[in-house]
Parts: C-alpha cells; structure tokens; sequence
C-alpha cells in the first residue's frame, strides 16, 4: 500500500468504527432489564473481524480450485457469472465464516447469552467486526469510500437476521416447540442469498462491466441496491422496536433464569 491507500483506508475504517459503532452501543443499551457484560460485547466484534482473515484467502482458494476442474466465471454467461462469483468471492463463503464465528463466540460464553434479543446484539457485533477490518483492507480509493459508506452497515444487519433465526432455534429448543432445524438452516442460507444477491448486482455485475448490457445488467444492481436499502431499514427499525419482546424471549434453562 502507498501512503494515499494506508490513509484512505484507515479513514474508511474509522468511518467504519464510528458509525456502526455508535449503533451497537444503542442496541446494547436497549436491552431489558441490563445490558450485557463486556466480555460479550467485545469477543464477537473480534471474532468478525478474524473472519475477513480467513474467509478471503478461502474465496480464492475455492475459485481456484473450481477452476482446476474447468470450472471458472469467465466460461459462464455474465449473468450466472455474476453470482458465481458473488457467491464464492463473498457471498457464501464470508458469511458461513460469520456463522461459524457466532457459533464458536456461543461455544465460548456457554449461558452468558441469555434471549433471543441478546442473539440478535451477538449477529450484530459479528458483522461490525467484520466491517471494520474489511474497510480497512479495502479502502483503496476516495471512490469505493464514498460508494461503502452509505451501506456500511450491511454486514451488521446481515448478521442480525443471521443472529434472530439462532436464537430463535435456541429458544424453540428450550420450550420443545415450533421449528429448530429449519430457523437454524435459514440463519445461513437467507444472509447468504442477500450477500451474494448485493454483491452480484454491484462489484460483480458482469453484464455491466464486461458484457456492456445495461438494460440486465441496470435491473440486476437496482433489485440489488433497492433490497439491500430496504432491508437495512427494516432491521434496524425492528429490533429496535422489539427489543423489550425479544429480550423477553429467554434461552436459558429454567433453573438458570
């Protein structure tokens, strides 16, 4: 990196750390009756930003070795090619690492974690971790942080939604009703097909970039933009508004309540 990169990307980064910060901080808050402790707090972040570590060399492992076999995006039409890569770039692969994350931060605070709203705070820290040392990493340009910034907290509602449907099997586990396997199935597969549908339709939108199709190429990044905008809305906006309900949504063995 020369010196612009390096101050463009710890900008981004502080960008990053603020703002998605200031609203992990609110949702702890929110919590009733107390908020969690400090260990809980800080572990995921950590555990989210280990993940972009990880998962990028795996994404490009994984097209490699897809392409040893002769399967590469570039044999592909631009529009399968777009989720290909979106897919096995980011999509999939960053947020099966997010899950392991939060699967693993679980393992490690045994019953600290004690609701479904407490689940939802934990997917949220993950995806600020994550965010944070993924801004750093590519802040390579005025132009990708000023595109970044107004999505930034993406990840954080991803992981959100990753986070309610955990702690929703959690909870359906403990009462010995409703659904487990399927809420634990849908915690990876719809963060997966949001990510990658995003990513698809921006920074791997081949009938734009490389079949110069903007009629295609124009729908796939507007559903891709719209559904992406709506859905931080309507993350933030309702665990915000349910965090009473959610807190009172308790995972813990009776006799530890």
């Amino acid at each position: 990196m020369d010196v612009n990169t390096n101050i463009i990307s710890i900008i981004s980064a502080l960008f990053a750390l603020v703002i998605c910060g200031i609203i992990y901080l609110r949702m702890i808050k929110r919590e009733d009756p107390e908020p969690i402790g400090k260990l809980q707090a800080i572990l995921p972040v950590i555990m989210g930003g280990i993940c972009v570590l990880v998962s990028g060399p795996a994404g490009v492992g994984l097209l490699y070795a897809f392409k040893i076999i002769g399967v590469t995006g570039e044999t592909m039409a631009t529009l399968p090619a777009s989720f290909f890569t979106a897919f096995f770039v980011a999509g999939g692969v960053e947020e099966l690492f997010k899950f392991l994350a939060i699967i693993i931060t679980i393992a490690i605070l045994k019953n600290k974690v004690k609701n479904v709203y407490e689940y939802i705070i934990l997917g949220a820290a993950v995806g600020f971790g994550f965010t944070v040392v993924e801004d750093f990493t590519f802040g390579e340009s005025m132009v990708v942080l000023l595109i970044r910034t107004p999505l930034m907290f993406t990840h954080m509602t991803l992981n959100m939604i990753m986070g309610e449907f955990i702690g929703r099997a959690k909870y359906n586990k403990q009462k010995d009703e409703g659904q487990t396997a399927l809420y634990w199935a849908c915690g990876l597969i719809i963060p997966m097909a949001l990510h990658t549908l995003y990513d698809a339709g921006t920074i791997f939108n081949y009938p734009v970039m490389k079949g110069g199709d903007f009629v295609v190429g124009g729908i796939l990044g507007g559903v891709a933009i719209l559904t992406n905008v709506v859905l931080l809305i309507y993350v933030l906006v309702r665990a915000k508004k349910n965090a009473e309900k959610f807190s009172a949504l308790s995972i813990l063995p009776k006799d530890a309540q």
